[in-house]
């Protein structure tokens, strides 16, 4: 019993280790979710933060902060949801 115990010590240990591999390569992949046809670009890391933003020079010419703004979320859910993703899978390669 103790050997198994022992053995599966050993494998959550390895576990830890691969999980812990894959999110420092999280911090270093990217991607980018935009809006309004890449008017607004977000550019966001595996591990969700939020590195850049772009907002084509253009969209600010109307003055329009509201549509600005909308713009801006809208970027911001795609990175998230893109950033999501790139984890999970990277997560599930693990597990």
């Amino acid at each position: 019993m103790a050997g198994g115990l022992a053995k599966m010590m050993k494998e959550a240990q390895k576990l830890e280790k691969r999980l812990e591999e894959v999110r420092k390569r999280l911090v270093e992949m990217t991607v980018e979710g935009s809006s309004g046809g890449g008017a607004v670009t977000i550019t966001r890391n595996g591990q969700r933060d939020v590195l850049k933003v772009s907002v084509d020079p253009s969209v600010l010419e109307d003055g329009d902060a509201e549509m600005l703004e909308d713009l801006l979320l809208s970027a911001l859910r795609d990175a998230k949801q893109k950033s999501d993703e790139l984890a999970s899978s990277e997560m599930s390669k693990v597990t």
